[in-house]
């Protein structure tokens, strides 16, 4: 597999969730961030680069923070790969993983990419049933992630996407339980509800989903 690191994105305004910083909800008695991080720990990261503000990086992990703050994924992404420097030498053998902070299920998620082999791709992606990509549940190889960032322009304001459309993609498809995140306070609640969470375990800081307001059909 050579050598993996993973990149992880926190720094969303959270708004479909009134607002509330998503890196810090907690899932199972853990912060989300927190969670993935394990996960991607789990399945063998060396380097691990938390986009998003200083006070939610975990200990031991590289900070970075998109310029200007909430600049956007392609922005993130720069900012990660500002924080993975060339250490090693030649980098066509390494790997990173791109995860969202708010996967309700990470572990499986990396475990999931790092059992899949690139072979002559430089990415591997998981799609849901209705076929659409999961960008940030995918492992790319770093050289197309510096390259495709390079060629996709400015940054801030721009999408994720500019910076994967020229690279070679194997999608992976699997159950839309597996890469299920949380973006809405029914989200949230699902997660809770589906996940072992002693009653003790919320942090009395975190919202409850019914403190968020309804989702508008």
């Amino acid at each position: 597999m050579g050598q993996l690191d993973a990149i992880l994105f926190a720094g969303g305004r959270g708004s479909r969730l009134g607002g509330v910083d998503k890196a810090e909800l907690r899932l199972g008695g853990a912060r989300l961030v927190d969670r993935v991080v394990a996960g991607a720990r789990a399945a063998g990261a060396h380097r691990i680069v938390v986009v998003g503000p200083a006070h939610v990086v975990p200990a031991g992990c590289r900070a970075a923070r998109e310029d200007p703050p909430f600049g956007g994924p392609l922005a993130a992404l720069a900012a990660a790969l500002a924080a993975l420097p060339e250490e090693y030498g030649p980098e066509g053998a390494r790997s990173a993983l791109l995860l969202s902070c708010d996967l309700v299920h990470p572990a499986a998620v990396a475990d999931r990419l790092v059992r899949e082999s690139l072979g002559d791709s430089e990415a591997v992606v998981l799609r849901d049933p209705d076929g659409r990509g999961q960008w940030l549940a995918g492992r790319y190889r770093l050289s197309a992630l510096r390259a495709g960032a390079a060629l996709a322009g400015a940054p801030t304001g721009g999408r994720l996407r500019a910076a994967l459309a020229g690279m070679s993609i194997r999608f992976v498809d699997v159950p839309a339980e597996l890469v299920a995140d949380i973006d809405t306070p029914a989200d949230l609640a699902h997660a809770r509800a589906t996940t072992l969470e002693p009653p003790s375990a919320r942090d009395p800081e975190s919202p409850d989903p019914d403190d968020l307001g309804a989702e508008t059909p």
